[in-house]
C-alpha cells in the first residue's frame, strides 16, 4: 500500500514539473521536425551566425528587387508584370507603348541582345532563316506582311509571354532589355509606328 503511494505521488509530482502542457516532453528524432540546417522561411531557434539572430539574411544594400526594373519611371515599372493575358496579344498591340527614348545606345544594346536571343532562330537579318529556325520552321519573318506592321507593343508581348512554337523570355530578358530589342527589331522591319 505504501508503495502505490509512493508510485502515485512520484507520477502526479512528475506531471507537475512539465510547465507548458502542450510540451509533449521527449522527441524521438528532433532533426525530423526541425532541420539543423538553417532554413531561411522557418526560425525556430536563434541563428547564432547572423548578427540579428535571423536565418534568413537582409538584402546587400542598393540591391535591386527581381519585380522592379531599377529605374524611377513608373510607367516602365508596370510594364514589368503587366496584367495582361498570354493570348491577349491584340490587348497587347493597343496598350503597351515603349517607353525608352529610341536613340544609338538602345539600339546597340537591342543588336547585341537580338544576336544573342533571338539571332539563333529568326536570323540576322529577321528573315526566319537562323539556324534553329532552319531546323524548326515556321520563324516569324520580320519582313512578311503580316508581321511588317504590328505593333512594338505586341513584339513586347510575343517576347516576353511568347506565341506559337516560340516560348516566352521573360525569365530570360529583362524588361528593358525587351524593349531594347524591339527597338531594334523595329529598325530591321522598317517600322516608323509610334
Amino acid at each position: 500500500m505504501i508503495a502505490r503511494i509512493l508510485l502515485l505521488s512520484a507520477s502526479l509530482s512528475g506531471c507537475a514539473l512539465i510547465a507548458d502542457k502542450k510540451d509533449p516532453g521527449w522527441e524521438y528524432a528532433p532533426q525530423m521536425y526541425v532541420s539543423d540546417s538553417y532554413e531561411p522561411y522557418s526560425q525556430v531557434r536563434e541563428h547564432t551566425v547572423n548578427a540579428d539572430g535571423k536565418n534568413m539574411r537582409a538584402p546587400v544594400e542598393g540591391s535591386i528587387p527581381r519585380s522592379s526594373t531599377g529605374y524611377d519611371n513608373t510607367r516602365l515599372e508596370l510594364m514589368y508584370n503587366y496584367p495582361i493575358h498570354k493570348d491577349s496579344i491584340a490587348d497587347a498591340a493597343r496598350i503597351l507603348k515603349n517607353p525608352l527614348e529610341t536613340n544609338e545606345k538602345n539600339l546597340a544594346s537591342g543588336k547585341y541582345l537580338y544576336t544573342s536571343y533571338c539571332a539563333p532562330c529568326h536570323g540576322d537579318a529577321g528573315a526566319g532563316d537562323g539556324l534553329v529556325g532552319q531546323k524548326y520552321g515556321g520563324v516569324a519573318n520580320y519582313k512578311a506582311s503580316n508581321v511588317v506592321n504590328v505593333s512594338s507593343g505586341h513584339i513586347y508581348h510575343v517576347i516576353s509571354k511568347g506565341k506559337g512554337r516560340m516560348w516566352g523570355q521573360a525569365s530570360q530578358i529583362r524588361p528593358v532589355e525587351r524593349w531594347q530589342i524591339v527597338q531594334y527589331v523595329n529598325q530591321l522591319r522598317g517600322y516608323q509606328g509610334e
